[in-house]
């Protein structure tokens, strides 16, 4: 008959998983987004923390076998250790590489920005929080690193604003090594001016439109200028012009602040550095967050408040969670359990998506990290409750009940199992 069970060394075992198995992702996201393909890098994220989850719920039951039973331990364990990989890092690797590459395909009439302006802040005060000019070097690298079929233009501003190289293909070298030798020749002097920077930009953005293509705007600056925000982000608003904004709020608190009401009002984000030294990264994760999106991060610009993308978010990530369910079924080759496990899976990877995509869209933090936190919990501790939300079948035999291992076969008499005993211990 079916019975429920409950592991609290297995929960807490698989809790532990879920903690290291979002630090490691973690680790993986940050070292590795725009290195690695989009699919390769959810592959691992999903392979790793199954992984884990696999590794300490597989350690707990051969502590305390209260899931599968002590003749599991005895019997069955060499063959749990023999899949682990196979059913926990290899099925979520190839369950993140297929959910991301549909996740990633674009369905709808809404396409990625080509053109890029980069909006460039060389006011006096760029002396003191950036001397070694590590946005302009960011800002050098993000032009050699864009697509071919891109195109790029370069405003920088202090009290004036000025088109320091119009817009240029990408894919013209030449053109891209005098942007580049351009933007270090820049020199810092001088005040602050935003609006008349971004007025400047859509001049730029104006002159050279073109159909077919979308423009972004990339803004940095240190400080803070008067301006009327209104009347100078209405003119994105009114083409869909996306502004995306990086500051400095450990210089100027007020002029981030800025910054970032600039970026929310045209759909954009807003990033704050801290060190000059983080600047390339900034300026690359803002270029690649606006190209494509991934499952457990923010969407920003032109898919951040698509219903289609949000609907295709969760659904995915609910079925990685039925594939986490899945793989402790495999794991401990019952099928009962897998039955059990995909169930509860599936409503924890419910869970975990609504918390990414919810959590995420209406962050306040400066990092995803505490919501990917909580939905790496739900498919690792959350998925392990199965055996005591959903009861799972038992065989009884001579007074004795006996859980089924995979299939009927796999349950022997009370005489045949004294005998495997006995031949297991060296016994005649």
């Amino acid at each position: 008959m079916p019975v429920r069970k409950f592991s609290f060394l297995l929960f807490i075992f698989s809790l532990v998983a879920g903690i290291i198995g979002a630090i490691i992702g973690e680790a993986i996201l940050a070292n590795f987004y725009g290195v690695w393909p989009n699919i390769l890098l959810m592959g691992v994220y999903f392979g790793q923390l199954a992984l884990m989850a696999g590794l300490f719920c597989l350690l707990a039951e051969i502590i305390s076998p209260v899931i599968n039973g002590r003749n599991w331990r005895v019997e069955y364990s060499g063959l749990s250790w023999k899949v682990l990989v196979p059913s926990t890092l290899v099925m979520l690797f190839a369950g993140g590489v297929i959910f991301q590459f549909l996740y990633s395909l674009n369905f709808t009439n809404v396409k990625p920005p080509d053109d890029i302006v980069l909006v460039m802040d060389i006011s006096d005060s760029m002396n003191k929080t950036d001397p070694d000019h590590e946005s302009l070097k960011a800002a050098g690298e993000l032009i050699s690193n864009m697509k071919s079929s891109h195109r790029a233009s370069i405003i920088s501003f202090n009290e004036n604003a000025f088109v320091t190289k119009a817009m240029f293909k990408i894919s013209n070298k030449d053109d891209r090594a005098d942007a580049i030798d351009q933007i270090n020749a820049l020199a810092a002097s001088g005040s602050t001016d935003i609006g008349n920077a971004l007025d400047t930009a859509m001049k730029e953005i104006n002159s050279h439109e073109k159909a077919g293509r979308k423009p972004m705007v990339i803004l940095f600056s240190d400080g803070y200028s008067e301006l009327d925000l209104d009347s100078v982000v209405e003119p994105y608003q009114n083409q869909d012009i996306v502004i995306n904004t990086v500051g400095m709020s450990k210089i100027d608190k007020g002029g981030a602040q800025l910054l970032k009401s600039i970026a929310s009002s045209t759909g954009g984000s807003f990033h704050d550095v801290k060190n000059a030294d983080d600047l390339k990264k900034v300026f690359e994760k803002i270029y690649l967050e606006n190209q494509d999106r991934l499952l457990v991060t923010e969407r920003y610009g032109i898919f951040k408040d698509s219903t289609y993308l949000a609907v295709l978010h969760v659904l995915f990530i609910t079925l990685i969670g039925g594939l986490f369910g899945l793989a402790l079924g495999i794991l401990f080759d019952n099928r009962y359990l897998a039955k059990s496990y995909s169930i509860t899976g599936l409503v924890s990877g419910l869970l975990a998506g609504l918390v990414l995509e919810i959590g995420l869209q209406d962050s306040s933090f400066l990092s995803g990290f505490p919501y990917r936190l909580v939905a790496d919990i739900l498919l690792t501790a959350a998925t392990a409750l199965g055996t005591m939300i959903i009861p799972i079948r038992e065989k009884f035999s001579g007074g004795r009940s006996h859980q089924y291992n995979g299939t009927d076969s796999a349950i022997r008499t009370e005489p045949q199992r004294r005998d495997s005993n006995k031949r297991n211990f060296g016994m005649k």
